[in-house]
C-alpha cells in the first residue's frame, strides 16, 4: 500500500525532484507540473485539472496517493489536465449525491472517455480492491453506478496502485471495455448489447447485465497507460509489455490457476496441464516470432472474439509442435477456404457462407489443444472459450524467456496438478530445484570441460526438463557468458528422453524458457535404442527416474531387452522395478570415467531379488563416490525415502570386472601359480579379504587348495555348514537310497565334498566382490538427511504447502523469524539457507555439494564440525556384510558395529539359547478392536488396545522400526506384538535372564538399526546375538540381582543410564561377561 512513510520514495522513483520538503516533476515540455508539499501534505495538480472536491488533495487518505499517482500516469500518457476531472459528483435524489468518480477523462469535445474508481492495493489488513471488485461482480459496484450517470463513456476501470517495503511499484487494474463488439455479436443473434440498452432507455442493471451474459465480466489489464490517448486497447502487444516473475507472483499465478480450475469445475488435472502446456509452447513462439505483435493476449471484448482468438493459438500450436517437436498438427487458416471458393461462380458466398459455417463447426466445436472441457458443441465451446480466455489473462503479462534465472513454474505446476494422477500410477515424482541445483552443482563439471571440448550430457527420465536447464546454466559461469556459440555448441550436445509426450513439451518449452534452444528432447522410451543416442558416449548423466511401473517390459521389443544383464529370468507381467533398469541403462550410456548422479529409491540399497543383481552391476562398473539419503517431504507430497548415488564409470579396456572374475576363479580351483602371482602382484588382496572377515590366509589358502584346514572351525563356516545341513537338497539327498546304502565314512565323506562345493560358491562371491569394492577408488561420502521433520525441513531449506492460495514448494529464507507463517515474503530460492549448498555462490567450500564434488576430483576433503552431523566417509568393503552366510551385497551407510562376547562360559548365538524368536503381526489403530490387550508396536510403550493377545506372558519384545529400532522391554501380561520381534526362552527364568543380559546390551542393540529414514532392526539380526550360557544357578543369581536393581529404579530417580550400567556390572561382577570385551 502507498502511505506516507513510502510516498516520498515513490515519488523519488517515478522522477520527481526534492526541493525543500517540496516534491516537483515537469511533465511534457515542461508545460505541467505535478508538485506535493509534505509540509502541508497538499497534493497541487497542473493548472487546467478540474477537482470539483479538496477532499482529494491532501494526505488524509491513503486512496488519495493512489489518484494522485493514476493521474501522474494518464499526463505521461499524453493525455492534458483539460482532459481531467477530480471528485466529480453523481446526480441523486436531491442534486450530485449519487457519489463521487474519482477520475473522469473526457474527450476533447468535453465527452465522458473513461471513468476511473482508485483502490488501495490489497495488504494483509485490507482488501480495498478485492472488495470492490467482488461489488462490481455482484451489481456493477459504484462504476456502474457511475456509467449510468455518463454513458458516453467508452471505458470503466477499478485501480490500485502498490509500493511495497521493498520498493516494488506494481499496478492491478481492471478495464472494461462498454463498446460493443459487433462481430461477436453476430456470432450469436440471442446475445443482447449496451446499444440495445440504450436504445430503451436501460438503467445500470441492464448495463450490468450485458457485461455479464453477453461479455461475460470480459476486463482487460493492459494498455490503459500505453496506448495513443482516446484510443486505449488498439495499441499492439509486446515483448516490452511482459514481465519477468518472481517468488511471490509464481504463488499468484499458481493460485489463480488452481482457482479458475475450481470455479469451473475442472476436475481433470492432467488435461489441465496438458493444455496449459499448450499455452506455453504458443507463448514460447509467439515471444520469438512476433515480439512487436503478440497473438497470446486476450485484447478486450471490444476489439477481439473467441473464434479469432483461439484462432490465433492454434496457428500458434501448429508451427511450436513442428519447429521444436518436429510433429505436425494439422491446421487450416479460413483464408485458406476463401481460395478454395474462387472458382465458384453460381451462388458463390452463400454456399461459401454454408461451408465456412460447416468448417467453424469442425474446427472449433471439437476437441483440440486448449479444451479444457469435453468440447462437441457451440455451448461447451463457448464455456471452454471463458475458461482459455481466463487462464490466457493469466498467463499473457509474463515474460517467459529469461537466460539468467530459473523460476519454477512449470514444475510447481507439474508436481501441484500431476500429484494425485500420473506420479502415484507410474511412479513418478517430481525434484525440487534446490536439489536439482545441488546435485548438478555436485559435480565435477569444470574437470570435465577441461578435458572434453564438447562433452556429451544425458538425463534419460527428463520430465519437465530441470536437470538439463540447469546443467546448461551452471556452465555458462565455466565456459563463459559471452561465449555464445561455443555455449550453443554445449547446448547441442545436450539430450533429454521423455516418455510422456506431454512431458517432452514441458521440458522443449523449458528449454526455450532458458535460452537453451539447442537442448535435444526426443520423446521416447529411454530403455529402448534411438539412433541419436549411442552407447559408451556420454560423459555426464544426471536423472531421477520412475520408479515401481508394472509392465514396462512389455513396451520394449526382444532386442532391447536382451541389452540388459537383468532381463535373465525376470516374469514381465508382475515385474515393476523398472529403476534398476535405469542403473543398467547407465552403465550402457556412460564412457570410461563418465558420472552420474542418480535419484533412487533406498530400496535399491537394502532389497533382494533384482536388487541384488542390481547392486552387482554398481560393485563391477561403478566407483560409488557418494550417497546423499533424503527422507520423506523431499519430493513433494510422495512419502518416498530416496537415495541419490554419485557414480563415475569404472575403465571399460580393461575390463576390470571381467579381470576380478578370471582370478577368483584361478584361487578358487587353488591355483596360485608364483609365475603368475608374478604377473598380476595381486595375491595381497586376497591377504586383505582374510584379515577383513578375521581368517587365517594360510588356512584360507589350505580350503582353497582342498587341504586340511582349521577353517571350518571358525563361526561363519559353522553358520555356512548348518545352513548346509538344513538345506532342502541335502535333506533329500540324505533320504535316497544310493546315499543311505553307503558306509558311514564314505556318507561323511560324500557330505564334506558337497559341503565345501557349498561353501566355495558362497566365499568365491564374497571375494570376487570383495575386491570390485576395495577398487572403488576412494572411500564413499555418506550424506544423511535429519530424521528430525523440524530438522529435515532446515536441512532442505525448504517445505511444502498444500494451504489455498499457497500451494507447492515454500523456500524458507534466512530472514525470516520462527513464528512467521507468511512464506510468501521471502526472496525465494536465492535466500535459503542450507548445508547442502550455497545458491549465490556454488563453490562454496563449507557446502556439502563442494564436498562431494571435491571427492569426484581426489582432492583431500575435510569434513567441517557443522557438517559432520550429516557427512561421514566410509569404506565401500565396510559397507558391505560379508558376516552373513547369505551375501546379498546390501550397501549400508550406517556400519553396523560388531558385538563382540568374551566369557569364561559358553558364548552362544540368542537363537541357540535356545530361544523362540518371532516377528510381530501387523496391525494399524483403525483395525484394532477395543479390549483388554496391549498392543505392543514400534515405540517404548504400548501403541493402543486390542481385544486378541498373540503372545502369553512373560514376553520379551525388541522394537522392530522407527526411532526406537531396537528397544528392549519385558511385558509380564498377554500383548498383541504388532512392529517388534518377540524372544521367549524355554522357561521364564530363560526369558528373564535373556531379557537382563539385553538390557545391559543395550546401546549395541540400538546400534543394529539400519536403513535410511526409517532405521530397522530385524529379527535375524537379533537371532544372531551372542549370549553367554552360564549355569542355572548363575542365570538365577543374575536375574534376582537385577530384580533388586528394577526395585530401586522403580522407586528413587535414577537415570536410565546409570539403571543399564548397573545391570551390566552384575554380569561383570559375576564373570559372566569379560568387562573389557563387549562392544566393538
Amino acid at each position: 500500500m502507498i502511505t506516507k512513510q513510502n510516498f516520498k520514495h515513490l515519488l523519488i522513483h517515478l522522477g520527481f525532484e526534492e526541493n525543500k520538503n517540496i516534491f516537483t516533476k515537469k511533465i511534457g515540455d515542461g508545460e505541467y507540473i505535478l508538485k506535493v508539499d509534505f509540509s502541508s501534505e497538499k497534493l497541487i495538480y497542473p493548472d487546467g485539472l478540474i477537482a470539483q472536491r479538496d477532499t482529494t488533495k491532501n494526505f488524509s487518505q491513503p486512496e488519495n496517493f493512489v489518484v494522485f499517482e493514476c493521474v501522474h500516469n494518464l499526463l505521461q500518457a499524453g493525455y492534458n489536465p483539460q482532459h481531467i476531472i477530480l471528485e466529480q459528483g453523481m446526480p441523486g435524489g436531491h442534486g450530485m449525491t449519487g457519489g463521487f468518480c474519482d477520475i473522469i477523462v473526457q474527450d476533447n469535445d468535453k465527452n465522458e472517455y473513461l471513468l476511473i474508481e482508485c483502490k488501495t492495493a490489497d495488504d494483509p489488513k485490507s482488501k480495498e480492491f478485492t472488495k470492490a471488485w467482488n461489488k462490481m461482480l455482484r451489481d456493477g459496484g459504484q462504476l456502474f453506478n457511475y456509467y449510468n450517470s455518463y454513458r458516453k463513456a467508452k471505458w470503466i476501470c477499478l485501480y490500485s496502485s502498490d509500493f511495497d517495503e521493498n520498493h516494488k511499484y506494481t499496478q492491478l487494474y481492471h478495464l472494461i471495455s462498454m463498446q460493443d463488439n459487433d462481430e461477436y455479436l453476430e456470432s450469436n443473434p440471442k446475445l443482447r448489447s449496451f446499444k440495445q440498452v440504450a436504445e430503451v432507455s436501460g438503467g445500470k442493471e441492464e448495463y450490468f447485465k450485458v457485461w455479464t451474459e453477453t461479455y461475460q465480466n470480459d476486463f482487460i489489464s493492459h494498455n490503459l497507460f500505453e496506448s495513443e490517448v482516446f484510443k486505449i486497447g488498439n495499441r499492439p502487444y509486446h515483448l516490452g509489455d511482459l514481465k519477468f516473475v518472481d517468488n511471490d507472483t509464481i504463488a499468484k499465478k499458481y493460485h489463480r490457476f488452481a482457482t479458475i480450475m475450481r470455479q469451473h469445475n475442472i476436475s481433470g488435472r492432467e488435461n489441465a496441464f496438458d493444455k496449459l502446456v499448450n499455452l506455453f509452447l504458443c507463448k514460447v513462439v509467439d515471444e520469438k516470432n512476433n515480439p512487436e505483435n503478440l497473438k497470446v493476449y486476450w485484447r478486450g471484448a471490444s476489439s477481439d472474439n473467441h473464434y479469432d482468438f483461439q484462432d490465433r493459438l492454434q496457428s500458434l500450436y501448429k508451427v511450436g509442435m513442428m519447429e521444436f517437436l518436429n510433429e505436425e498438427v494439422t491446421y487450416i487458416e479460413e483464408n485458406e477456404i476463401e481460395k478454395a471458393f474462387h472458382l465458384f461462380k453460381n451462388r458463390k458466398d452463400e454456399t461459401k457462407k454454408v461451408i465456412l459455417d460447416y468448417f467453424k463447426q469442425l474446427k472449433f466445436y471439437s476437441n483440440n489443444a486448449f479444451a479444457f472441457l469435453d468440447v462437441h458443441n457451440e455451448n461447451l465451446f463457448l464455456q471452454n472459450a471463458i475458461i482459455l480466455k481466463e487462464v490466457v489473462q493469466m498467463l499473457q503479462d509474463i515474460r517467459l524467456k529469461n537466460e539468467d534465472e530459473q523460476h519454477q513454474f512449470l514444475g510447481d505446476l507439474f508436481e501441484g496438478f500431476l500429484d494425485q494422477g500420473v506420479k502415484q500410477s507410474e511412479g513418478q515424482f517430481f525434484t525440487p530445484m534446490p536439489i536439482v541445483k545441488f546435485l548438478v552443482s555436485a559435480l565435477p563439471l569444470s574437470e570435465i570441460l577441461q578435458k572434453e571440448e564438447t562433452p556429451k550430457v544425458i538425463d534419460y527420465a527428463c520430465g519437465a526438463g530441470h536437470f538439463l536447464t540447469e546443467y546448461a546454466t551452471q556452465i555458462k559461469d565455466i565456459i563463459g557468458r559471452d561465449e555464445k556459440q561455443k555455449l550453443k555448441n554445449h547446448y547441442e550436445n545436450i539430450y533429454g528422453i521423455e516418455k510422456e509426450y506431454r512431458l517432452s513439451k514441458v521440458a522443449k518449452v523449458s528449454a526455450f524458457m532458458y535460452g537453451q534452444d539447442e537442448i535435444n528432447i526426443i520423446y521416447a522410451d529411454a530403455l529402448g535404442r534411438h539412433e541419436k543416442i549411442k552407447d559408451n558416449a556420454f560423459s555426464v548423466l544426471i536423472a531421477n527416474p520412475p520408479y515401481s511401473v508394472k509392465g514396462f517390459l512389455s513396451t520394449l521389443n526382444d532386442d532391447d531387452k536382451a541389452k540388459f544383464e537383468l532381463y535373465n529370468n525376470l516374469t514381465e507381467e508382475s515385474f515393476n522395478s523398472i529403476e534398476t533398469f535405469f542403473i543398467e541403462k547407465a552403465k550402457q550410456l556412460l564412457k570410461t570415467d563418465g558420472v552420474a548422479a542418480i535419484v533412487l529409491p533406498s530400496s535399491v540399497l537394502t532389497n533382494g531379488n533384482i536388487y541384488i543383481k542390481c547392486r552387482e552391476i554398481i560393485l563391477k562398473y561403478f566407483d560409488l563416490v557418494a550417497i546423499a539419503e533424503f527422507g520423506s517431504g523431499t519430493f513433494g507430497k510422495t512419502g518416498t525415502n530416496t537415495a541419490t548415488l554419485f557414480l563415475r564409470r569404472k575403465t571399460q579396456r580393461p575390463d576390470l570386472a571381467e579381470h576380478y572374475k578370471n582370478r577368483v576363479e584361478a584361487w578358487f580351483k587353488g591355483d596360485f601359480d608364483n609365475q603368475i602371482e608374478e604377473v598380476f602382484a595381486d595375491n595381497y588382496l586376497l591377504k586383505n579379504y582374510c584379515a577383513h572377515c578375521g581368517f587365517d590366509f594360510d588356512d584360507y589358502q589350505n580350503f582353497l587348495q582342498n587341504h586340511n584346514t582349521k577353517i571350518f572351525d571358525t563361526e561363519i563356516f559353522k553358520e555356512y555348514r548348518r545352513e548346509f545341513d538344513n538345506s532342502t537338497e541335502i535333506k533329500n539327498l540324505k533320504k535316497k537310497t544310493y546315499f543311505k546304502k553307503l558306509e558311514t565314512d564314505a556318507q561323511t565323506e560324500l557330505l564334506d565334498k558337497e559341503f565345501k562345493t557349498y561353501a566355495k560358491a558362497i566365499e568365491s562371491e564374497k571375494v570376487y566382490f570383495y575386491l570390485m569394492a576395495k577398487d572403488n577408488k576412494s572411500e564413499v561420502l555418506v550424506v544423511k538427511s535429519p530424521a528430525d521433520n523440524k530438522k529435515n525441513k532446515e536441512f532442505l531449506g525448504y517445505e511444502w504447502s498444500s494451504a489455498k492460495g499457497n500451494e507447492g514448494i515454500k523456500y524458507l529464507g534466512s530472514n525470516i523469524s520462527d513464528d512467521e507463517e507468511n512464506i510468501n515474503r521471502n526472496q525465494g530460492i536465492y535466500q535459503i539457507q542450507t548445508p547442502l549448498f550455497n545458491p549465490n555462490h556454488l563453490a562454496d567450500e563449507s557446502k556439502i555439494n563442494t564436498l562431494i564434488r571435491q571427492h569426484f576430483m581426489g582432492e583431500s576433503i575435510t569434513i567441517s564440525e557443522q557438517n559432520k552431523e550429516f557427512v561421514s566417509l566410509l569404506p565401500l568393503t565396510d559397507m558391505l556384510d560379508f558376516s552373513r552366510t547369505g551375501f546379498d551385497k546390501a550397501i549400508r551407510t550406517s556400519v553396523q558395529k560388531k558385538i563382540e562376547v568374551k566369557s569364561k562360559y559358553q558364548v552362544v548365538y540368542l537363537e541357540d539359547f535356545p530361544a523362540d524368536i518371532k516377528k510381530g503381526k501387523s496391525i494399524t489403530s483403525k483395525n484394532a478392536i477395543a479390549g483388554d490387550y496391549k498392543v505392543v508396536a514400534g515405540g517404548k510403550e504400548f501403541a493402543y488396545m486390542h481385544n486378541e493377545y498373540n503372545r502369553e506372558e512373560n514376553t520379551i519384545t525388541i522394537s522392530a522400526s522407527g526411532a526406537n529400532a531396537g528397544f528392549v522391554n519385558f511385558w509380564s501380561e498377554k500383548i498383541f506384538a504388532s512392529d517388534c520381534t518377540t524372544i521367549r526362552g524355554e522357561n521364564d527364568l530363560a526369558t528373564k535372564y535373556i531379557f537382563v543380559y539385553l538390557q545391559s546390551i543395550q546401546d549395541k542393540i540400538f546400534d543394529l538399526a539400519r536403513g535410511a529414514a526409517q532405521p530397522h532392526v530385524y529379527p535375524d539380526d537379533i537371532k544372531k546375538l551372542k549370549i553367554p550360557l552360564p549355569p542355572l544357578s548363575i542365570q538365577e543369581a543374575i536375574v534376582k540381582e537385577c530384580e533388586k536393581i528394577d526395585n530401586e529404579y522403580e522407586n528413587s530417580r535414577m537415570k536410565i543410564e546409570e539403571y543399564r550400567a548397573k545391570i551390566a556390572q552384575i554380569f561383570h561382577d559375576l564373570e559372566v561377561l569379560d568387562k573389557n570385551v563387549v562392544g566393538g
